[in-house]
């Protein structure tokens, strides 16, 4: 028989839960120390999280601070040389966009006026717009510093520095701000003054159908005739650079010099054929393949043009130190002969000793030593500098005409007691040197702050358009 279930009076009820809630507050008050341990953990590794983020969080508002200066530096240093280069090209084609200009030079004479190249004065209009003064001579002519329109944009002048000003005497801190550099600044050069590494290349001659055999003959014994001249030439101005490079040791022997220019002609002529001189000093092409293994460096020789002069350093046996010392004297642009107003002295002599053609009168003007020491041929060149550089500074232009170069060189034994005659082929001068920029190197730099950014541009004298531009 089941026994019959009754349900627990209040009191009874009531004492059982009393002794349920002791017995839980007990066993909690026992384990008091575990949950509070684990809270001391979270909160620790919460607060390192916490901090870890905080820092890279800094960092990278930091960083982005740091780019949005750097990019606005660069832009604006970029502005400033764009301002250099273009105040700079009105400069160099004056004569094209200022017709009142042509006007005043016909004043003084109409030969003068051709010879006169207002080019070399470009970066002194440029020094003008940039410092907002002109001076001559070290004498001030004029001042605009107070015109917004002169002068490029600069970084803000700290308040430190514009303190310091104001104790020294400055009142409103001009002195701070124009103690810093100019904002913009350029150079102006001949590109003709550089000697021409594209002036041995070649292109295939295109075959004629309605030629005639000996007509074809002809053409072809002429354009060779005319290669091998052009690459003499080439052999004579780059033997001027490399000459006092083999000499200091940057080369094994002066065979090695030769072969890179033998390399150099070979990169930019048409064939395949290694470029040689035979013994009376011509250039013939070899049966043999062009100098150079450039298999193992994964490419071929280009038998093109040279399109920048950096290309000049895949050439077989063109090393670092010898074209950081040469980049700067090369172009690969379409100039014709070489500027003696700045050409390099190299250059010069090596096609002046190239014109004497006598061998003994060769090495007694260049190789042996003079009265003073150094060859008769140095001692010409030195003195021929000295007076470009004086004639530059007086803002005159040292040789205005072939004739007045190579009268400096008949002349010099004779003024200087050197005793020693120049016997000096002058039509072969001529051939090479000469007096006519056709193409102008512009060089602007901007700065802002201790952000610079170059621009160079490369200018045709006889259209005034601009045949390259490039960042540096």
């Amino acid at each position: 028989m089941t026994p019959e279930t009754r349900p627990l009076p209040i009191s009874d009820a009531l004492s059982l839960t009393r002794r349920a809630v002791a017995d839980t507050v007990h066993r909690t008050g026992a384990e008091r120390g575990r949950p509070r341990g684990i809270a001391l953990l979270m909160v620790l590794v919460m607060t390192g999280i916490i901090a870890a983020l905080s820092v890279q969080f800094t960092y990278h508002t930091r960083t982005n601070i740091w780019m949005s200066g750097n990019l606005l530096a660069s832009t604006q240093a970029q502005f400033n040389a764009r301002s250099a280069l273009r105040i700079g090209l009105l400069a160099v084609n004056a004569k094209k966009n200022f017709p009142e200009m042509q006007k005043f030079l016909s004043l003084m004479g109409k030969a003068a006026a051709q010879r006169l190249e207002v080019w070399q004065r470009a970066c002194d209009f440029v020094n003008i717009f940039a410092t907002g003064k002109a001076e001559f001579f070290g004498m001030a002519l004029l001042d605009f510093t107070s015109e917004k329109a002169v002068g490029g944009k600069r970084p803000p002048v700290p308040q430190s520095r514009i303190d310091f000003s104001r104790l020294a005497g400055s009142e409103d801190g001009a002195e701070a701000a124009a103690s810093q550099p100019a904002p913009f600044s350029c150079k102006v050069s001949a590109e003709d003054g550089r000697v021409n590494l594209n002036r041995a290349a070649t292109e295939v001659a295109p075959v004629s159908l309605n030629a005639g055999g000996q007509n074809l003959q002809q053409a072809a014994t002429a354009m060779l005739a005319q290669q091998q001249r052009a690459a003499a030439q080439l052999y004579v101005q780059l033997g001027g650079l490399l000459a006092p490079m083999a000499a200091s040791g940057l080369f094994e022997n002066e065979e090695a010099a030769v072969e890179l220019i033998l390399n150099i002609i070979d990169w930019t002529d048409a064939d395949d054929q290694k470029s040689e001189i035979d013994q009376n000093g011509n250039f013939v092409a070899s049966s043999g393949a062009e100098g150079g293994d450039y298999g193992q460096y994964g490419y071929q020789a280009k038998n093109a043009k040279m399109d920048t002069i950096g290309e000049v350093q895949l050439v077989e046996g063109m090393t670092s130190d010898v074209y950081c010392r040469i980049r700067d004297k090369l172009t690969v642009f379409a100039t014709d002969k070489v500027n003696v107003n700045d050409a390099d002295v190299a250059v010069i002599k090596g096609i002046l000793c190239q014109a004497v053609q006598n061998d003994i009168e060769r090495a007694q003007l260049c190789l042996a030593p003079g009265v003073r020491g150094i060859p008769p041929m140095d001692e010409a060149i030195i003195a021929m500098e000295s007076c470009r550089r004086i004639k530059k500074q007086v803002y005159s232009t040292p040789f205005m005409s072939m004739a007045r170069f190579n009268e400096f060189f008949r002349q010099y034994p004779t003024a200087m007691g050197t005793g020693v005659p120049f016997n000096i082929n002058t039509s072969i001068v001529d051939q090479q040197l000469g007096v006519t920029t056709k193409m102008v190197r512009l060089e602007a730099e901007g700065v802002y702050g201790h952000t610079k950014r170059k621009m160079v541009a490369i200018v045709d004298t006889s259209t005034g358009a601009m045949v390259n531009f490039h960042y540096e």
